[in-house]
C-alpha cells in the first residue's frame, strides 16, 4: 500500500515538475518559483471551495485563470528583464520568489494543511488483488499519465 501511495505522491511532483522543465527547455529561463504559482492556484482553490462549499473541480477553473494572470505579470514585470542574464541572476531572482511567496502563503493561510471539498466520484476506494485502491491517487497516476503522453507528442511531434 505504501508503495501505491508513494506512486501517487511521484506523479503529482512529476506534474508539477513538468513546469520547470517546460520553462526550462523551451524558455530557457531558470525558474525555481513555478511551483509559487501552482501553490497560489491550490490555495485559491481552497479557500474558494471552502468559503462557498464547491468541490475542487468546481473551483479550479479559477484557481488556474488566477496562476496564470499571476505568472504573466511576473514575467513582464520580472523575468523579462533577466532573459539575457546569467543563470545565477535567474535563480536569485526566482528563488526569492519561492521564498517570499512561502512566506506570505503562511501568513495568510497558516502551516496546516488546507483541506479541499473533493467530489463523490474520487471519494472512497477500489479494491483491486486484495488492496485497497484510493480513487483520487488513482485519479493522480492517471493525470499523470495523460500529462506524460501529451508531453511526448507536443516534444517529438511539433
Amino acid at each position: 500500500m505504501s508503495l501505491f501511495d508513494g506512486i501517487a505522491y511521484g506523479m503529482l511532483l512529476f506534474v508539477l515538475s513538468v513546469g520547470l522543465s517546460v520553462t526550462l527547455g523551451l524558455m530557457n529561463f531558470v525558474n525555481l518559483a513555478h511551483c509559487a504559482f501552482a501553490m497560489l492556484g491550490g490555495y485559491l482553490d481552497s479557500h474558494v471551495g471552502q468559503r462557498f462549499q464547491l468541490v475542487v473541480f468546481a473551483t479550479l477553473p479559477l484557481a488556474f485563470i488566477a496562476a496564470a494572470t499571476a505568472s504573466i505579470a511576473f514575467e513582464r514585470v520580472f523575468y523579462r528583464r533577466l532573459y539575457r542574464a546569467s543563470d545565477l541572476d535567474q535563480v536569485l531572482l526566482t528563488i526569492g520568489i519561492a521564498f517570499v511567496s512561502v512566506a506570505i502563503a503562511a501568513y495568510l493561510f497558516g502551516t496546516a494543511q488546507q483541506p479541499t471539498l473533493d467530489p463523490a466520484a474520487l471519494a472512497g476506494a477500489i479494491d483491486f488483488l486484495g488492496l485497497s485502491l484510493g480513487k483520487y491517487r488513482l485519479f493522480l497516476i492517471a493525470i499523470a499519465l495523460v500529462v506524460t503522453i501529451l508531453l511526448v507528442v507536443g516534444i517529438e511531434y511539433t
